[in-house]
């Protein structure tokens, strides 16, 4: 059968009746005899079961208002409780015992019976006579159940069950027989229990059965049925209830009271008295315990859970029972004498006092507790520390941690803290356990422990009265206290942990002029096994003595402080830290944990009677006069600062350590918080720390953290490399014919063309940080460094193209000025190169992507410098399109290809902005790391980076007219007809002469080429080879009319209206092309040298037609 969690088999939950406080039950006249509650009347229950009835001689309790009324039956009583015979589903009642025997129970003979419980059920068998009801009750080394019918009586006698001043449960099970099956009895234990009958059971063991009921000293099994037992001595009373004692109908017409439990000499303590309207299955119990385990060295956390609902933490008594199994179930099991008894045994056996007490159970009917074994899953290893932590907690309460206590009456509360310490120790299995609350943000973890400890200790300590005295005993002091000095100084050792917690007062350390105090002590005995044990226990730490001196009301009251370090706390404790500064996710506690707190306590003489709630350590003074604290480190080595800044072993060792305390209000569940310590010296073996708050501390080792692998899915990789060859095909081709074409190979375009080469060259590099190159650091760092170098060019030649556009819209210069930009676009990012090798240069190389490095601040400058340049594409952006409709040049094709190429320069900025500024796609993808929880941006980055070089070729190219007349080779073709001196031969139409894209030689890369010979001005000369002479600087006929003076280049003078390129005939010396004759050898001359570089693309005006005369 399934067994129930411990917490579904409290009494509460399985009992029809429960007794746990008698006297709350018992009215003054229900109380026999002088018992008191006060002050000897309850001593310590069971554990979990609060306190118990003490009963001494002539003394005891009943209760007449107990039973229920039966709902499904309509009826005012219980039939099954008013007579045994009604309970057709058997019953079964329990009781707890603490018996004290004296030496006349080995004298032989039944002795005088001793009452634990009794509904009235009596027997007399001379008599022949029974009373109904039922009891349990000692006579002599008997223990005895007894079930009455009225008419039938069983009386069950059990020998040799005796526990002296031991707790023991006590069980009884009944149901009426079934003797119509004898056969039932050739089946065992199992068919005899079928047959029903009267059992008993000690501590959940089976100790006897009997199915037959008994008979008269006549040998009769038929009984004198005699009235029940009612409060008033009617039939129709109330049944009674009796504790301690016993009364049968006929001893209540005398008022007679007998049986009772306990004497002066050997009083008896009785508790939990329970009954159920059914007899329990084997399967339930465990029901007779109530949630109890007596094998403490083995009881799980749940168990203990269960029976600390019952356990009252401020009574002295029942904390200490509840500390004593805590500390079984934490440490093993005791080395003294436990307090509960685990299997029946024969007191007459000879055995000594220590076996009398330590008998193993062995029984296998009865389910009493999960064994424990080791538990594997990460699930079950949390709950069992949180559950452990639970447990602690309920232990360390302080409500009854008044002021002004005698130190002898709260001293056995300061043990606590062993045992506590025993949660937070590096055992092994602490340590996995804490490991996987790590996991879970919304538990606090062992620093929870930690706090309410020492919450615990310096409530507890601080209650102590430290002007007590015994006036009859002026030597009289205890362990920990000494009248003569007015102070309480306590120390302990437990499992990785030391602690001292001192109530003084400050006034007279002060006046001696001790400014600090310095801890800890290693001569004190509680140093003893840690500086055996522990690796080198040598830190120290001082505490300054006037943290309340500028407090009114505060500076003459005693002061509790707590002083402590734990070894195993640097293991156990929770892995949180304040990400502002300690970067890195992957940390540890690099020392012990020191910590120290005080509390300013009331004045012993006025006790609660004063408020010092407002009595806080001084912020101000704090920080003048901090804590101080030297750690030695766990482990000798140096931080990576020290280290060459190419180094393969990067990843390996420290990075850097922090001074920190324990912020309890960082975030939800407190962080370590280097805000408030600080590192005054540090070394490879140790580091001096000061702190301006009370609390923990603790030296942090910030470990380097080998970066997680960020290769995204295979198709965004796949994706980004198509993107990138295309990408490179296009700006190939780009490049290509901007560095060729005269056409397209003018300023803007040269600007644009270095941009897209440098672009294309980063994404090739970015192609091949996808390999395994980036695993090796010295690769890494040539790949990161040239990666960074090209992209920041290409953002640089960008705005390059920006402040050319911005000098040609502004000042009309429009050509000429490549050169002046290549020292800008090619030196910037050198120097960025440079200074990042300086500053950071012991990090570079260590990013899985080959990105300049891991570390978010390294990359961050790179795109605070980067960003420079795209401040200033802004700024010249701005004010190219507030001028754009003004621009400095009379031109009227300047200003359209101006305009025209203005497009794809602000659609190529900003899509650098948009991954390469500052706080956009690109930053965040790259400055993400494990700890940050924000969205990974490094997908997209990586497509739309992969494919920007599309999206160039498109803005710089597609999208600018002159390109696309360079791809068409318009102008290219009709340069290449003029250089021959070859007339067209075919006839054109005069409309498509006109509308020629270009009338004049374009400039080359490098500028305006002349059409022949210059001056030594630079002014050029007539084109050699035409037929009429030219003057200097004369511009070549256009395709509107003008007065023949006016227009240089024809072969003589030409009418003012007169057109040239028409179908009639054409003065000699007109422009080539018509359909007339020209003079032989003529040719229009080139086009000079000016400001306006850019050819010009005639504008469309109507034909006149020009007569033949």
């Amino acid at each position: 059968p399934t067994t129930l969690p411990p917490d579904q088999v409290l009494y509460p939950r399985t009992t029809d009746y429960h007794w746990d406080r008698f006297d709350q039950n018992a009215t003054d006249e229900e109380v026999i005899g002088n018992w008191k509650a006060k002050p000897d009347g309850k001593g310590q229950g069971p554990l979990g079961f609060g306190t118990a009835i003490k009963f001494k001689t002539g003394e005891c309790l009943y209760d007449v208002d107990w039973m229920k009324r039966d709902e499904d039956l309509g009826l005012w009583y219980d039939p099954c409780m008013w007579n045994p015979m009604n309970c057709t589903e058997g019953v079964s009642f329990s009781v707890w015992e603490k018996m004290s025997f004296g030496d006349d129970v080995f004298e032989g003979g039944k002795g005088a019976k001793r009452y634990l419980m009794s509904t009235g059920g009596d027997f007399n068998s001379v008599q022949g006579r029974a009373w109904p009801g039922f009891a349990i009750y000692h006579e002599g080394l008997d223990i005895v159940a007894l079930v009455s019918t009225g008419e039938k009586v069983w009386v069950l006698r059990v020998s040799g069950q005796l526990y002296n001043n031991t707790w023991t449960e006590i069980g009884v099970r009944f149901s009426l027989p079934m003797l119509t099956n004898p056969d039932l009895a050739f089946e065992g234990v199992g068919g005899l229990e079928k047959m029903g009958g009267l059992e008993m059971f000690i501590n959940l063991e089976k100790v006897g059965h009997t199915i037959v009921p008994d008979s008269t000293a006549r040998g009769s099994t038929i009984w004198t049925a005699e009235q029940r037992l009612t409060h008033n001595g009617r039939p129709r009373g109330k049944p009674v209830m009796m504790f301690g004692c016993h009364q049968n109908s006929e001893l209540q017409e005398f008022g007679e009271f007998v049986g009772f439990a306990g004497t002066d000499e050997s009083p008896a303590l009785i508790d939990e008295v329970a009954i159920w309207r059914r007899a329990l299955p084997n399967s339930q119990l465990n029901y007779f315990y109530g949630g109890f385990s007596p094998d403490v060295e083995n009881i799980d956390e749940d168990q203990f859970s269960a029976m600390m609902q019952g356990v009252d933490v401020n009574d002295p008594g029942q904390a200490k029972a509840a500390q004593e199994v805590l500390e079984a179930m934490l440490l093993g099991p005791p080395t003294t004498v436990p307090p509960f008894p685990t299997r029946t045994a024969d007191p007459l056996a000879k055995k000594s006092t220590t076996e009398w007490y330590t008998q193993d159970t062995t029984t296998d009917a009865v389910p009493t507790s999960t064994t424990l074994g080791k538990i594997n899953s990460r699930d079950g290893k949390r709950k069992s520390i949180l559950s452990r932590q639970d447990i602690m907690s309920g232990m360390l309460r302080t409500e009854a941690a008044r002021d002004g206590q005698d130190p002898e009456l709260v001293q056995d509360r300061f043990s606590l803290a062993y045992v506590a310490a025993a949660l937070i120790s590096s055992d092994p299995e602490n340590v996995e356990g804490w490991e996987t609350v790590d996991d879970w943000t919304t538990e606090e973890g062992a620093s929870r422990t930690v706090r309410e400890l020492e919450d615990y200790m310096l409530a507890w300590v601080g209650s102590v009265n430290i002007s007590a005295e015994r006036i009859d005993d002026p030597h009289w002091r205890t362990t920990y206290f000494d009248p003569n000095e007015d102070a309480m100084r306590y120390a302990t050792a437990g499992n990785d942990m030391v602690m001292n917690v001192d109530k003084i007062p400050l006034r007279p350390i002060r006046d001696a002029g001790e400014i600090r105090m310095k801890y800890p002590d290693y001569d004190g005995w509680e140093w003893a096994d840690a500086k055996m044990l522990w690796n080198n226990p040598r830190d120290n730490f001082t505490v300054p003595t006037g943290m309340f001196e500028n407090i009114e009301g505060c500076n003459d009251n005693p002061v509790t402080i707590l002083t402590a370090v734990y070894n195993g706390l640097t293991y156990t404790a929770p892995k949180r830290k304040n990400p502002v500064n300690i970067h890195s996710r992957k940390f540890r506690i690099d020392t012990k944990v020191i910590s120290a707190k005080v509390k300013l306590n009331a004045d012993p003489m006025l006790g609660e009677n004063m408020n010092v709630d407002h009595c806080r350590p001084d912020p101000v003074y704090m920080k003048d006069n901090p804590i101080k604290l030297t750690f030695y480190h766990n482990e000798v080595a140096k931080t990576k600062r020290t280290l060459l800044w190419h180094s393969d072993e990067y990843w390996e060792g420290l990075e850097v350590r922090h001074c920190v305390w324990w912020n309890d209000r960082f975030g939800i569940n407190g962080a370590w918080d280097d805000h408030g310590c600080k590192i005054i010296a540090t070394d490879d073996a140790r580091t001096d720390c000061e702190c301006h708050n009370f609390g923990n501390y603790a030296v942090l080792a910030e470990l380097l953290e080998e970066p997680e692998s960020l290769r995204v899915a295979q198709w965004i990789m796949i994706t980004k490399w198509v993107g990138i060859i295309i990408g490179t095909i296009l700006l190939t081709f780009f490049a290509v014919l901007v560095f060729v074409s005269v056409i397209v190979g003018e300023m803007f375009h040269q600007i644009r063309m270095w941009c897209c080469i440098s672009y294309m060259i980063a994404n090739i590099i970015m192609l091949l940080t996808d390999t395994s190159l980036c695993y090796d650091r010295h690769e890494n760092i040539a790949l990161s460094m040239a990666l960074v170098y090209f992209y920041q060019a290409a953002i640089v030649w960008n705005t390059c193209e920006t402040h050319a556009t911005f000098k040609g819209v502004t000042s009309g210069l429009i050509n000429g000025r490549t050169s002046i930009y290549h020292p800008f676009a090619w030196g910037i990012p050198l120097l960025t190169i440079g200074f990042l090798m300086i500053v950071d240069g012991e990090t570079l190389g260590t990013h899985p992507l080959c990105f300049i490095s891991w570390e978010r601040p390294v990359i961050q400058r790179w795109f605070i410098l980067t960003s420079f340049s795209f401040v200033l594409t802004i700024i010249f952006t701005v004010i190219v399109i507030v001028n754009i409709m003004k621009v400095q040049s009379h031109n009227k094709d300047t200003v359209m290809y101006l305009k025209d190429q203005v497009k794809g320069m602000i659609a190529t900025s900003i899509g650098m902005m948009v991954l390469w500024c500052y706080g956009t796609i690109g930053y965040f993808s790259y400055m993400k790391t494990n700890d940050m929880d924000v969205i990974n941006m490094m997908p997209m980055f990586q497509i739309l980076n992969g494919w920007f070089g599309v999206f160039m070729f498109l803005f710089l190219g597609l999208w600018s007219r002159r390109f696309r007349l360079g791809v068409n080779n318009k102008a290219e073709e009709e340069r290449k007809k003029r250089e021959s001196g070859k007339a067209y031969e075919t006839e054109e139409s005069p409309r498509t002469a006109e509308t020629s894209p270009m009338t004049s030689r374009p400039t080359s890369p490098k500028g305006s080429i002349h059409s022949g010979a210059g001056d030594e001005d630079g002014a050029p000369t007539s084109r050699p080879g035409s037929g009429a002479s030219q003057a200097a600087g004369s511009r070549p006929a256009s395709g509107t009319s003008q007065p023949a003076s006016s227009r240089p280049g024809s072969g003589a003078s030409q009418p003012a209206d007169s057109r040239p390129g028409s179908g009639a005939s054409q003065p000699v010396g007109s422009r080539p092309g018509s359909g007339t004759s020209q003079v032989a050898g003529s040719r229009p001359a080139s086009r000079p040298p000016s400001a306006d570089a850019i050819p010009e693309e005639p504008e469309e005006t109507p034909v006149e037609p020009v007569d033949a005369e």
